[in-house]
């Protein structure tokens, strides 16, 4: 059975792998033997996760860019293929989060939010596109939220991003199935990384939240390994096109 969670001889990228949850991922995946390519903006973020991951016995290697540009993504997956040999997993990690009242939210705050949650996976998805069709096989894991799932105030853009993803997700099932190429997201809940940082320092808003979760506390970013393991492995081969949502049971709440 452990050979289903088996990634040996695979190549994966990863956006928003300098650290939080992207680096947690990023870890598992080359723990379970995947070479991994970590795409971010901060070159000394990306060069600590490289080393812990290094330091473990994984391989890893770095890409520094923001996902926007359109010449990153075509250039991660040509890093994949140079150092790995091949690319069989994408996970769209990389977001952007804008808290405030919408009539106080500037146009360009709105824009960067959905183009860096919907404009970069985007992205992601073409440039692996020609490779996992031609491989008849991928992996493709589109990081969501719950809060794709159901509201808060003074998030709107993010929450209408994180749906977008779910949206996104499905149809490009449907598309990619007949090539043997499996999508899916992976929804968080709160979980204790800089971007819930405001979250963890507001102990009412923290409490209230936390008040509203079933096993009655917030996830760390190590408690995704299991699921984006399962998610980028054979043992999902027949699942495509879902969104699991990790969060301690808040939408069922």
């Amino acid at each position: 059975m452990s050979d289903l969670f088996r990634l040996d001889g695979q190549g994966a990228v990863i956006t928003g792998g300098g650290r939080g949850l992207g680096r947690a991922m990023a870890q598992a995946l080359a723990a379970a033997g995947a070479g991994c390519v970590l795409v971010a903006r901060r070159e000394d973020d990306l060069a600590e996760s490289v080393k812990l991951i290094e330091s473990a016995g994984g391989k890893a290697v770095a890409v520094v860019g923001d996902v926007l540009d359109p010449e990153v993504a075509p250039r991660a997956v040509a890093a994949c293929l140079e150092h790995f040999g091949s690319v069989n997993i994408l996970v769209n990690n990389a977001g952007q989060l804008s808290i405030a009242p919408i009539e106080d939210t500037p146009d360009e705050d709105w824009q960067r939010v959905i183009d860096v949650n919907l404009m970069g996976p985007f992205r992601f998805c073409k440039a692996v596109a020609p490779h996992f069709k031609a491989q008849k096989s991928g992996k493709v894991v589109n990081i969501a939220s719950v809060l794709g799932t159901f509201g808060v105030g003074e998030s709107s853009a993010y929450c209408a991003a994180k749906a977008g993803i779910m949206g996104f997700t499905r149809s490009l099932a449907v598309e990619w199935g007949p090539h043997g190429v499996n999508v899916n997201a992976l929804a968080p809940g709160l979980f204790n990384t800089d971007m819930s940082a405001g979250v963890f320092q507001t102990q009412p808003i923290y409490d209230a939240i936390v008040a509203g979760i079933p096993r009655g506390t917030h996830g760390e970013p190590e408690d995704l390994a299991g699921t984006i393991l399962y998610l980028c492995s054979k043992a999902s081969a027949h699942v495509t096109g879902q969104v699991i949502h990790v969060d301690g049971g808040a939408t069922i709440a």
